[in-house]
């Protein structure tokens, strides 16, 4: 199992500047070699493997001008730009995507002609090391003032996992000003031990329902909060967008900074939420959880000025891929399922319910219930039994987001049947993170 972690690096203006000639020798081998794969797509002819392109490139004052380690690397990056480029081309003759692709580009600024020198890749860890405080990154042999001699800048941030270190990314990041290295660990994957079943189903306007096996209560994730934060910073956005246009400008600095931001606070959000489902998980020895992926959900929506809710702020393949690293981690497996027709009929007695809006079913039998909580329960494929009546409905207990985690709303305890019920639920154990 491999995970990456991001840690900053806090290079003195002497370390930039070897970082950007590194980076900028980076891009020259790019474009040298994607000289000769662009002139052989170009002609017809096949475009050269990642072995061909090493041989090929081997001798040139391009690759010679970077470490092995750091050159090899660079060619596989390209090479499997071309491959992606070949996939993406057979779709669309195929006719499943729309937009026609490109081959890969040269690394150079297309208006002044200058090559980057943001991103560095480097292929194993033969050629970086993070030792205390220190990151150590080996230097072409013409920088060198010793035979071994590495460049050390200090970094900041927090090395979490514990295993064997492989790639490295350097990159730039011309917003912040910052430079950055991307970590890539493998780490010895936990087995699978709970024995219970959950299952979650994901939204836009909540951001889960979650249901446990022998639990008789789910737990839904509001994201009303969160969704007012995206709008906040939509709107600044949109009115320095709107300053910008005045000025004859399309972006800034100061736009882009904006973005990040905007996305690094819903993506904290969702890793927050990742971690707090998978330690309620593990804390009732659940062994699978199974995911209601909505396949094809979007296209059916139509919301008007909430188009952006749907197609921007609902990210849920991000979701899902939170979900899996943080339960893999712990042991847990995730499957995604199919969710058609899950929010068609009640999880209580399986009668077709009627939804008069998004947020609610009405089940002739068991009366109004929150439509997440009980599609979760169908996909799960089993519910608590409460009985017959509309006080046998489902129940559910509402978490918010603080900005910092997600907290149970203690007034939102709905539909409980009686007293005693009550006590069962106080075993739902929802830690703090």
């Amino acid at each position: 199992m491999t995970r990456t972690e991001t840690v900053r690096l806090l290079p003195t203006r002497r370390e930039r500047r070897i970082l950007k000639e590194i980076g900028d020798r980076v891009s020259a081998l790019w474009n040298a070699a994607n000289f000769v794969c662009r002139q052989r797509f170009f002609k017809g002819e096949k475009v050269p493997s990642y072995g061909e392109l090493c041989s090929l490139m081997k001798n040139t004052p391009e690759y010679q001008a970077l470490p092995s380690d750091i050159a090899q690397e660079v060619l596989k990056k390209l090479r499997q730009a071309w491959t992606s480029f070949f996939r993406l081309k057979a779709l669309y003759a195929m006719g499943k995507i729309s937009e026609k692709p490109s081959p890969p580009r040269y690394r150079k600024d297309r208006t002044t002609g200058k090559r980057f020198s943001d991103w560095i890749p480097v292929k194993s860890a033969r050629a970086y090391a993070v030792d205390g405080d220190w990151f150590h990154l080996t230097l072409p042999a013409d920088m060198r003032k010793r035979p071994g001699d590495r460049l050390s800048v200090l970094y900041k941030g927090t090395m979490r996992f514990r295993g064997k270190r492989t790639t490295c990314e350097i990159k730039y990041d011309a917003a912040r000003d910052r430079w950055y290295a991307r970590i890539q660990t493998e780490i010895r994957t936990v087995k699978k031990t709970g024995k219970r079943r959950a299952a979650i189903d994901l939204g836009a306007k909540r951001t889960a329902a979650l249901v446990i096996e022998g639990v008789p209560v789910g737990i839904v994730f509001s994201a009303r909060n969160l969704w007012k934060d995206y709008r906040y910073w939509t709107r600044r956005i949109a009115e320095l967008q709107s300053l910008l246009a005045s000025q004859g400008l399309k972006t800034s600095r100061r736009l882009k900074k904006l973005y990040r931001k905007r996305t690094a606070r819903l993506e904290h959000a969702l890793r927050a939420f990742a971690r707090t489902v998978a330690e309620i998980l593990k804390a009732h020895d659940v062994g699978l959880l199974k995911v209601g992926y909505p396949k094809e959900c979007r296209s059916e929506m139509r919301f008007g000025r909430n188009n952006i809710k749907v197609h921007n702020f609902w990210a849920f393949l991000k979701a899902i891929r939170y979900l899996k690293d943080a339960c893999e981690r712990r042991g847990i497996k995730v499957e995604p399922v199919d969710e058609t027709g899950t929010s068609e009929r009640c999880a209580v007695c399986g009668e077709e319910v009627k939804r008069p809006k998004r947020s609610v079913v009405i089940c002739p039998e068991h009366g109004r219930m929150h439509a997440d909580v009980n599609a979760a329960w169908n996909i799960l494929g089993e519910t608590p039994d409460y009985g017959d009546g509309p006080e046998a409905g489902l129940a559910w207990v509402t978490c918010e987001w603080d900005k910092h985690s997600w907290n149970p709303r203690r007034q939102s305890l709905s539909r409980v049947p009686s007293a005693a019920e009550v006590l069962r639920v106080a075993s739902l154990r929802i830690p703090r993170l």
